[in-house]
């Protein structure tokens, strides 16, 4: 297993361009994205916010009504919020928020897209967009670090292995599938 190799391929990072809208991928963790999400509205770079999420399997809350509700909190205006409260997975958030996207915005609208996402997601989360998207949207990966783990020293402790190598088995696994395509 070459470490280098593995990190440098699921951990995708790019610094913030002014986009379209940011799309928040859900997660029982809400603080974390939240933050960033309201970060990026804040100094001017998304005008708008997606959340995806339906009900997590574990804690029985919609994930994207939990973060809608932060992001109110922390005071992001509500008419800037889009939710898409159904998905279960990864490809039910890109193709349920692809269907919220042409209805609210329109694609004729959406050039760039920042995408905020667990860190060790970042690969897949981008691969399937690009799978579903309409071609010539460019998805800038904005992750955040979950689980206390980076790409730095994920290979150094078991949930950052379990969680990285999960990812490299769902990424052979979708692409066989043609759920995903290669970046």
């Amino acid at each position: 297993m070459d470490i280098r190799k593995i990190t440098d391929y699921i951990f995708l990072e790019a610094k913030p361009n002014a986009a379209d809208l940011a799309m928040v991928f859900g997660t029982r963790s809400y603080q974390e994205p939240c933050q960033t999400a309201k970060r990026l509205y804040e100094d001017g770079f998304a005008p708008k916010i997606l959340l995806s999420g339906g009900n997590n399997r574990t804690t029985g809350r919609n994930e994207a009504r939990e973060m809608a509700l932060g992001l109110i909190d922390m005071g992001v205006a509500m008419t800037d919020i889009i939710v898409e409260d159904k998905s279960a997975n990864t490809l039910e958030n890109v193709l349920f928020s692809k269907r919220v996207i042409e209805e609210e915005i329109g694609f004729g609208n959406v050039r760039r897209i920042l995408v905020v996402i667990k860190n060790y997601h970042a690969r897949r989360a981008l691969m399937t967009l690009k799978r579903h998207f309409p071609e010539g949207i460019e998805f800038i990966p904005i992750p955040y670090n979950l689980m206390g783990f980076n790409r730095d020293n994920w290979h150094q402790s078991e949930i950052g292995r379990e969680k990285v190598m999960g990812e490299m088995e769902r990424i052979e696994k979708y692409l066989a599938k043609g759920d995903i395509a290669e970046l």
